[in-house]
C-alpha cells in the first residue's frame, strides 16, 4: 500500500516536471542561450503587429526604412519610470542612426540581464500597453480620422512570439525579438479608404509564406515578420 502511494507520487512528480519543462521549453532555451552570452551584447526589440483581414487577405504597408511590405505595427515605448530598471540592467539605447527613436524598446543588453528583462517586459509595467498609437500613425496616410478609427476598430490580442536569439547581420550582434500580435477588426468601408493609398496592399497567405508578391508587374519583398500575422 505504502509502496503504491510512493510510486504514484513519483509518477505524479515526473509528469508535473515534464509538463513544466514542455510548457517553458522556449524560456529555458533562451535562458541557456543567455548563459552562453553572459557578457556579450544582445539587441532587444519589442514590438506589436496587427492582423488586418478582408476576404481572407492580409493588409500590409510599405516600409519607410526598408523597401518591403510589412504588417501594420511598431515598437513599444518605455516611460520615465523605467529609467531605474534600465540603469540596474545596464540597458543602453540603440544608436539613433539606425532605427531608434526616443523611448523605443529597442535596447542593447548583456546576456546576464536578458531573463530579468524578459520578466520585466511580461509584467507590462513602466511601458506602453495600449496599441492604438501605432495603428493611428500607420493608417494616417489613408486620411482616416483618429476619432473614427478609435470608435469603430475592435482590437483583440492573439498571441506573443519570442524569437530565439540569433545573430543579426544588419546589426552585427545577437538579437532577441518579441512580437505581440493583435487582430484589428476594421469596417469594410474604412478598409476601402485605406486601399486608395498606394502605401497599402492586401496579400494572400501564400504570398506571405513566399515572402514576395507581385504588384504592377513587379516583384515586391514581404518582411519575414509578416508570417506572424497569419
Amino acid at each position: 500500500m505504502i509502496k503504491d502511494i510512493i510510486i504514484n507520487l513519483i509518477v505524479a512528480f515526473i509528469t508535473y516536471l515534464a509538463a513544466t519543462i514542455f510548457h517553458n521549453r522556449l524560456r529555458i532555451k533562451i535562458w541557456l542561450q543567455s548563459l552562453l552570452r553572459w557578457n556579450k551584447n544582445i539587441r532587444l526589440s519589442c514590438a506589436y503587429l496587427f492582423q488586418i483581414k478582408k476576404d481572407g487577405k492580409y493588409l500590409l504597408i510599405k516600409g519607410n526604412r526598408i523597401e518591403q511590405y510589412q504588417p501594420v505595427g511598431g515598437v513599444y515605448k518605455y516611460y520615465n519610470s523605467f529609467n531605474e530598471i534600465k540603469s540596474k540592467l545596464e540597458l543602453k539605447n540603440e544608436s539613433e542612426n539606425r532605427f531608434y527613436e526616443n523611448g523605443d524598446l529597442r535596447l542593447i543588453t548583456k546576456g546576464k540581464y536578458l531573463v530579468k528583462f524578459l520578466d520585466w517586459f511580461d509584467t507590462k509595467k513602466n511601458r506602453e500597453i495600449t496599441v492604438i498609437r501605432e495603428l493611428i500613425e500607420e493608417l494616417q496616410p489613408a486620411e482616416i480620422s483618429v476619432e473614427k478609427l478609435i470608435k469603430n476598430v475592435q482590437i483583440e490580442y492573439l498571441k506573443t512570439i519570442k524569437e530565439e536569439i540569433k545573430f543579426s547581420k544588419h546589426f552585427q550582434m545577437d538579437e532577441q525579438k518579441i512580437f505581440n500580435i493583435y487582430e484589428a477588426k476594421i469596417p469594410s468601408d474604412m478598409l476601402d479608404t485605406i486601399l486608395s493609398s498606394n502605401r497599402y496592399c492586401f496579400v494572400e497567405a501564400e504570398e506571405i509564406e513566399r515572402l514576395c508578391c507581385t504588384r504592377n508587374g513587379l516583384s515586391k519583398k514581404i518582411s519575414e515578420t509578416a508570417k506572424y500575422i497569419i
